[in-house]
């Protein structure tokens, strides 16, 4: 017969007070949907960067308003027409200097125009000596007011509208849908034209086209996402406790659709940006006097050879706001997708 092994009272040794044996602790910390991800987002830092350049270009564009009036825009100056840049403590630097070249020679256009040696412009003047750095951040403000607009329409409509046509289904969805394709069948350029009919060119025609037709690709997304959603097992059993169609919606539904939500918005915000610095540019939206990123555009490249500053100013703000929206958009996407975890 084997021997047993007989071990002696000391073998064992019985943790101190308030010690713990952390190698054995296997569990992660408890993190909620919203905590993932944040913590995905901050990982992507093209994401994080261009939240952070959105963020101060909405800062400055609506924190300027106290400081910059309707009448300074519109107001001209002749005898301060086309200065270039001058910002204070570079004068070493031509080109934000206030010095502009003419005949291959660096020449001081404030000294030749008399412009007192306090006054400074930090982007440089348009061709009515209206300073450019007010214009384009006042037309930041419009862009960014637009894109709100359509935001607005995609929560609201795009999104009641795709899940009441996901959810009621049969022949209500079937002629839903068809009305987003008549809606989608539409371009946008021509519903803005058919708006001159009966307005002038501005913010209001600009804001009735996106009411139109900026909410059909929610709509859709949301449509087909409700469509997969109303089969799930915990939908089920709201609706056989007897729960109201409303009240499934808005605690299970809504909740679900949440990513789709965010990243399609986030897409939807440059595309009404651009949207609205096409029609300026070509003259059907906003219009001079009035000032948007469009219209600096359009009156920048009148002097593009001559005085370039007028139109890459305002063309870098359009496209930073832009890309900083994609890319933004784009790390949503992965922050929100459970296949990018690691």
């Amino acid at each position: 017969m084997e021997e047993k092994l007989k071990l002696s009272p000391d073998s064992f040794e019985p943790l101190a007070k308030g010690e713990a044996q952390d190698n054995e602790k296997i569990a992660a910390p408890s993190l909620t949907f919203t905590q993932d991800v944040w913590l995905r987002l901050k990982k992507n830092k093209g994401a994080v960067v261009s939240l952070i350049v959105i963020l101060l270009m909405v800062i400055v564009a609506f924190g300027s308003t106290p400081f910059i009036n309707k009448s300074t825009l519109v107001k001209s100056q002749p005898q301060y027409a086309n200065l270039p840049a001058k910002v204070p403590g570079l004068d070493v630097i031509n080109g934000l200097n206030g010095k502009i070249k003419q005949g291959g020679v660096w020449v001081d256009a404030y000294a030749k125009n008399d412009v007192p040696k306090d006054k400074y412009f930090y982007l440089g003047t348009d061709y009515l000596g209206r300073s450019l750095a007010q214009r384009i951040i006042y037309g930041t403000k419009v862009s960014l007011i637009v894109a709100l607009v359509a935001t607005f329409f995609d929560l609201t409509v795009g999104v009641a509208y795709g899940i009441i046509s996901g959810w009621k289904g049969g022949r209500v969805d079937n002629v839903m849908q068809r009305i987003i394709e008549i809606i989608s069948s539409i371009p946008n350029l021509v519903i803005v034209v058919l708006m001159l009919v009966v307005l002038k060119p501005g913010m209001t025609s600009i804001i009735l086209a996106i009411a139109i037709s900026s909410w059909t690709t929610m709509a859709r997304m949301i449509r087909a996402e409700t469509l997969s959603l109303k089969t799930q097992e915990y939908v089920l059993a709201a609706r056989t406790l007897g729960e109201s169609p409303t009240k499934i919606a808005w605690k299970h539904l809504v909740p679900n659709l949440s990513s789709i939500i965010i990243i399609q918005t986030m897409y939807t915000i440059p595309s009404a940006i651009f949207f609205e610095a096409f029609l300026s540019f070509i003259g059907i939206g906003i219009t001079a006097p009035e000032t948007s990123l469009g219209v600096l555009l359009n009156e920048g490249q009148k002097n593009f050879q001559f005085l370039p500053y007028q139109m890459w100013y305002p063309a870098i703000v359009l496209c930073v706001l832009m890309i900083a929206f994609n890319l933004l958009g784009d790390g949503l996407r992965d922050a929100f997708d459970p296949k990018t975890r690691r």
